[in-house]
């Protein structure tokens, strides 16, 4: 087998058929380019028509008839010479390989014509220039060109005919113009064959959909005068027949392309070919409009659709060397994918491969046979210890095979499993133990007391009553930094050692980690019975003791929760839980003693955990907003100042009192005081700009007595507020004890009003010391006063002796909490400066307007 393949790599039979393949396909794409080339020659042959066309024209032009400076003005203009050269146009037609001639006249620059005109013309066409020619011109269509210069020699109009040819400079419709142009600008000082010209890409006539490729030359007169071009065209429907590309390849994959390049094939290992025209295969793709084509030895080659394609080039070589289109070189190119190309090579290769593997694979057999035989002992031998295997017998046993080296082999199998079964199984003893087992104490450990209890658990009818006993061990840290860690651990073993003797059989102790120790007793019929063997419990840790090396004894101390089930939670992890609060409340308060569950306790301790993480939160978050509540002269019923109050957004944490009883406890009164101010006076920016308050309103802020901003926080609000620093009151209460210093600081600081609210006044908090002392702008007098003014002569007698202080020292006087049209009455009558309640107006994030049963009990006594 390997001398065939040494024969076929070293024959060079696949090289040998590609390079056939290559060479039928370059002497193919020769032929045809050689016939091509003969019929595009003869259909660009034009000298006779245009010469013929130059003789009529200048004939006309001597006798008057037509005037070469109107001639490509209308259709009119040059009726006399289209209608003289049709029959010269057919008559040309008819003589060579071509679908359509054309005749379009322009005597003036085409680069100065308006765009969307027209120039006369005439253009021809026979769709099928192999058949038989009729004697009326029945095979022939006119696209262009005045109906009555055709209706002599009988040629029909086609669907898209229009008597002219449009101009559009910019459409591929003026296919002429660069031949016209080019002529038009050198003064024609070539022939007019020399500036003939292949359209490089395909067009259609306006309103038709047949594709074509034209010959283009300009007409000029004797004395140099261009006055309009002469050309034929191919149309591509015609030119598939002239190009069959199933020629090129026995299974129709190869493709034709006509192409131009400016490119030197002799000279240029790259270059970039225009597609003017393509058949074959590859049609129906979507043939990009420039190929790059690369050298590779002899050949040339790209890349379509991610395949290598072969091409063959031949140039046409239709124009002369010194005309201006002679850089453009037209091609043949004849392509065939690689694959498709090198098919019949591949199939020899595979076939002689096919017989070298076949040749390969019926040796193997032969071999295999032999071999099967000869392995047959070991392969029974292999079974066994695989059926072992598989039903997980430690020790296998193996029939004997008869050669004595298998057997012996399989012997020593046998005793190393046998030997290996016996360490396994005390590793894995050792293993488990390790897992499940305190080293230091001998109990459960952790994860193996959670793996118990759980399974426990799902067994309620197991359980009982039962008691889950947490327990901390008291003094441990105490005897290692005084002993040393090893009396540590020898008090701890000897914790562990009076739990698993001192309990009944059947209860679950672990250590947890460090100090900590759990037990579970359960299968009690009451829990008085799990009460009396705590209290054994209990009393059995403080009888054990030993001697230090002080010389004193160590008795077995701790602190232990005990959460009942199911009375206090049918949960593990919750009774785990319960009994953990329970055992921290022993140690927080007396150690060395059990304490049962309370869940009231635990509620309690629960939600006051729950406001401290709301209060915390809030202050991270400045989760509050704020509330306003008018304040209303007593002279007129305008709103002059609101009162902000505050409005905790959290779950539980709703109470403004809360808020500040636990912003003492956490010493965090500076956060109140600075959320206050800032988010306060923002909501009341917000609603000046709407226009919800007056822009002359107070802003009334309670503040903390014993706290000021500092420097830098007071300079910030200035910054933010400076308008509303100006109309700020300060209210000041006497729940935090008064701090003459931070006082001083709030009615000195620069930019803002520096003007005191006393609140509550004669609430007990606020007295006359404290008026003497804050020496406030306004006076609140406390809602407790207020309330039922109006029947107790005591409140009426305080009220009216405030009122008679405060006006000679410019004090204003604030009724707040009035809240019925009686007590409004009274404070009126007693002479109070300014009003706050509900009876007035509640308040609200958008604070209402005075009511008006309010208004109407102001204006009534004012007038009175």
């Amino acid at each position: 087998m390997l001398l065939l393949i040494f024969a076929i790599s070293t024959s060079r039979v696949t090289s040998q058929l590609n390079e056939n393949a290559e060479d039928i396909l370059d002497k193919q794409v020769e032929n045809r380019a050689n016939y091509l080339r003969q019929n595009l020659i003869q259909a660009q042959d034009l000298n006779a028509i245009s010469g013929t066309i130059d003789g009529v024209t200048r004939e006309l032009v001597d006798q008057g008839i037509v005037d070469l400076n109107t001639l490509d003005t209308s259709s009119e203009e040059a009726l006399p010479l289209l209608q003289a050269i049709v029959p010269e146009l057919v008559s040309t037609l008819r003589t060579k390989p071509v679908n359509g001639i054309f005749v379009i006249l322009s005597t003036h620059d085409l680069n100065h014509r308006a765009d969307d005109s027209y120039l006369p013309g005439l253009y021809i066409r026979d769709l099928d220039p192999s058949a038989l020619s009729t004697d009326r011109n029945a095979d022939l269509l006119a696209e262009r060109g005045p109906a009555t210069a055709f209706a002599p020699l009988g040629i029909s109009t086609d669907k898209g005919w229009s008597p002219a040819m449009p101009y559009q400079p910019g459409g591929k419709t003026s296919f002429y113009k660069e031949s016209f142009q080019i002529a038009y600008a050198s003064k024609s000082k070539l022939s007019a064959e020399d500036y003939g010209r292949w359209t490089p890409a395909t067009f259609r006539l306006k309103g038709d959909d047949r594709d074509a490729l034209a010959y283009v030359q300009p007409l000029i007169l004797d004395d140099g005068t261009v006055y309009g071009v002469v050309g034929v065209e191919l149309l591509t429907s015609y030119l598939t027949t002239q190009l069959p590309s199933n020629e090129l390849q026995n299974t129709d994959h190869g493709t034709y392309l006509l192409a131009t390049t400016d490119a030197d094939l002799k000279r240029d290992d790259v270059i970039n070919v225009r597609t003017a025209f393509l058949t074959g295969e590859d049609a129906d793709k979507k043939m990009p409009q420039t190929l790059t084509l690369y050298r590779d030895g002899m050949d040339w080659k790209f890349w379509l659709d991610g395949e290598e394609q072969y091409a063959t080039l031949q140039q046409l070589e239709l124009y002369s060397r010194n005309a201006p289109f002679s850089g453009e070189a037209w091609l043949l190119i004849g392509t065939v994918a690689q694959n498709d190309l090198y098919l019949f090579s591949h199939s020899v290769r595979n076939l002689l491969v096919m017989a070298a593997l076949l040749t390969a694979v019926v040796g193997l057999g032969c071999s295999v046979a032999v071999a099967r035989q000869l392995a047959k002992p070991v392969a029974q031998l292999s079974n066994e210890l695989a059926r072992a295997q598989n039903d997980h017998v430690s020790v296998p046993e193996f029939s004997r095979t008869g050669i004595r080296e298998l057997d012996q082999f399989a012997s020593a199998i046998v005793q190393l499993s046998r030997e290996n079964e016996e360490v396994t199984a005390l590793e894995r003893r050792r293993i488990e133990h390790e897992r499940d087992y305190d080293i230091l104490t001998g109990l459960y450990n952790r994860q193996a007391f959670q793996r118990v209890c759980e399974s426990l658990f799902a067994k309620p009818e197991t359980l009982g009553h039962a008691a889950l006993l947490m327990t901390d061990l008291d003094n441990l840290k105490t005897i290692n930094d005084t002993y040393g860690h090893d009396w540590g651990d020898q008090y701890l073993r000897q914790t562990g050692r009076c739990l698993a003797a001192s309990t009944p059989p059947g209860t679950l102790a672990a250590r947890l980690s460090g100090d900590e120790f759990m037990l579970l007793l359960y299968g009690y019929d009451s829990r008085e019975a799990v009460r009396e063997e705590l209290e054994k419990l209990r009393a059995a840790l403080q009888d054990s003791a030993s001697i230090l090396p002080s010389g004193s004894e160590l008795h077995i101390s701790i602190s232990g929760g005990v959460a009942w089930y199911p009375e206090d939670s049918t949960d593990f992890n919750t009774l785990k839980k319960y009994a953990d609060f329970a055992m921290y409340q022993v140690k927080h308060s007396r150690k060395g003693e059990m304490k049962e569950f309370d869940i009231g306790m635990y509620n309690q301790e629960a939600y006051a955990l729950q406001t401290r993480s709301e209060f915390e939160q809030m202050l991270r978050d400045q989760a509050v907003s704020y509330h306003f509540q008018p304040i209303f002269s007593a002279r007129n019923g305008r709103a002059i100042a609101y009162e902000a109050l505050m409005r905790p957004e959290m779950p539980t944490l709703r109470s403004p009192l809360t808020v500040m009883k636990l912003a003492r406890e956490l010493n965090r009164l500076y956060d109140i005081e600075h959320i206050t101010l800032f988010k306060a006076s923002s909501a009341f920016e917000k609603l000046k700009e709407r226009g919800l308050v007056r822009e002359d309103s107070l802003l009334f802020i309670n503040s903390i007595a014993s706290v000021s901003l500092n420097d830098t926080d007071w300079r910030d609000y200035r910054g933010r507020f400076p308008e509303l620093a100006r109309k700020l009151v300060v209210e000041i209460t006497e729940e935090e004890e008064l701090d003459p210093a931070q006082l001083e600081r709030k009615r000195t600081v620069a930019g803002a009003s520096g003007v005191f609210a006393l609140d509550d006044y004669g609430s007990g908090y606020s007295n006359g010391s404290s008026l003497l002392t804050i020496a406030p702008r306004y006076v609140k007098v406390d809602i407790s006063i207020i309330r039922s003014i109006d029947t107790n002569t005591d409140k009426q007698q305080f009220l009216t002796s405030l009122v008679d202080y405060a006006r000679p020292r410019n004090i204003l006087v604030l009724a707040e909490g009035v809240e019925t049209t009686a007590e409004l009455r009274k404070v009126l009558e007693l002479g109070v400066d300014l009003l706050q309640g509900y009876c007035l107006a509640r308040p609200a994030a958008v604070p209402p307007p005075l009511s008006k049963e309010a208004a109407d009990i102001i204006h009534r006594m004012k007038r009175c």
